[in-house]
C-alpha cells in the first residue's frame, strides 16, 4: 500500500468513525450493535468497490513527467477517497441511520 493510499484509507476511516466537533456515530432507531457493524461493512465494501471504479489507482495520465505523475496521482487518490467517504454515507443514510451533529 502506497503511503498516499494509506493516508486516504486512515482519513476516510477517522471520518466514518467521527471526529472531536463533527458529526456523532451512526444510529438507527432499533438497530443492534451487530446490524449497526454489518451494515457498517456492507456499506464501507460498497463505497470502497464504486470509489475504485470511478478512480482506479493508476489512472494518471503517464506522460506528464514524474513530478506530473507523482500530482496526478495524488490528486486521484484525493478524489477516491471523497467519493468513497460520500458514498459512505450515502448507503448509510439509504439504510435509515442518521448521525447526530456534535
Amino acid at each position: 500500500m502506497s503511503k498516499t493510499t494509506l493516508i486516504g484509507t486512515l482519513f476516510f476511516l477517522g471520518a466514518c468513525a467521527g471526529s472531536a466537533g463533527g458529526p456523532g456515530p451512526w444510529q438507527k432507531a432499533g438497530a443492534t450493535d451487530a446490524s449497526i457493524a454489518a451494515d457498517t461493512a456492507q456499506c464501507r465494501t460498497t463505497a470502497q468497490q464504486t470509489a475504485a471504479r470511478l478512480y482506479p489507482l493508476g489512472s494518471s495520465n503517464p506522460t506528464m513527467g514524474g513530478a506530473g505523475m507523482v500530482a496526478a496521482q495524488q490528486q486521484a487518490n484525493t478524489d477516491r477517497t471523497s467519493a468513497e467517504l460520500q458514498f459512505f454515507n450515502d448507503c448509510m443514510e439509504g439504510r435509515g441511520y442518521t448521525r447526530p451533529k456534535s
